[in-house]
Order: structure tokens, then sequence, then C-alpha cells
């Protein structure tokens, strides 16, 4: 078999693992990995920035852009205080990564960084019987 077919059955196995990890994670699990692909590519981001790799700094800082719009366009708003604090929490970090982005500043990169990693790290010491809720228990507690 060659190099290319290699590359595209494991481009097509990495697809449908994904597929399938989101199509079958808990509402609790989808944030779990949203926050977790933001830090990844703020990371890289923040490295190819480091590196003068502006062509894949604009890459996956454009990915934790999309991420980070996703978290705050997915707020339930009617849910008080707390949606208000993590809609201008994303959207704070959401302005901090398209500055340090259009001025290649890493240290801004790493205020969003570790802003994340604070919600990321309260997010997964949520009690187990919360992380396992499912769509539609959370609609039925909203109604």
């Amino acid at each position: 078999m060659n190099m290319a077919l290699k590359k595209q059955f494991a481009q097509q196995y990495a697809s449908n693992f994904v597929e399938t990890s989101v199509s079958e994670a808990s509402p609790h699990k989808l944030i779990e990995m949203l926050y977790e692909g933001a830090l990844k590519n703020l990371n890289l981001g923040k490295l190819f920035i480091d590196q003068k790799n502006y062509e894949k700094k604009s890459e996956h800082l454009n990915k934790a852009l999309s991420i980070i719009a996703a978290l705050k366009d997915g707020l339930d708003m009617s849910r008080g205080e707390v949606s208000d604090n993590l809609y201008s929490l994303y959207d704070y970090c959401y302005r901090k990564t398209f500055e340090s982005s259009s001025k290649n500043d890493a240290k801004l990169i790493e205020e969003v960084i570790d802003l994340l990693k604070e919600v990321s790290e309260a997010w997964k010491s949520m009690p187990e019987n919360m992380k396992r809720v499912s769509r539609e228990q959370i609609e039925k507690m909203s109604a």
C-alpha cells in the first residue's frame, strides 16, 4: 500500500473517531472537548508566533477563535449571572486572541490560555452526577 493511500485511511479513521466521539458525548463532555480544542490551538498559535510561522499561527488561532465563539454562542442566557459572566469572559478571550493574532503577541495568548484553563479545570471538577446529565434531562430541568 502506498503512502498516499495510508495517509487517506489514517485521515478517514481520525475523522470517524472524532465524529463518533462527538455524537456519543454528553453535553458536559462536549464542552470539555471544546475547552481542550481551544487550549490546544491557543498553545499551538503561541508556539508558531515564537517560531515566526505566521501562516500556521493564523490557522490555529482562527480555530481557537471559532471554538471560543461557539462556547459564547452556546450559552443559555436565561440562566442569569453565571451565563452573563461566562459570556463576558468568552467575549474578552475572543477579543484578546484576535488582538494577539494581529500583533503576533504571545503574551496576550498566554493570558487567554490561563483564563480558559481555569474555567476548564472548574468544568472538569463538576460532580460526576452532573457530568452524566443528558440533553433530555437538561431540557426537562429548564421547562
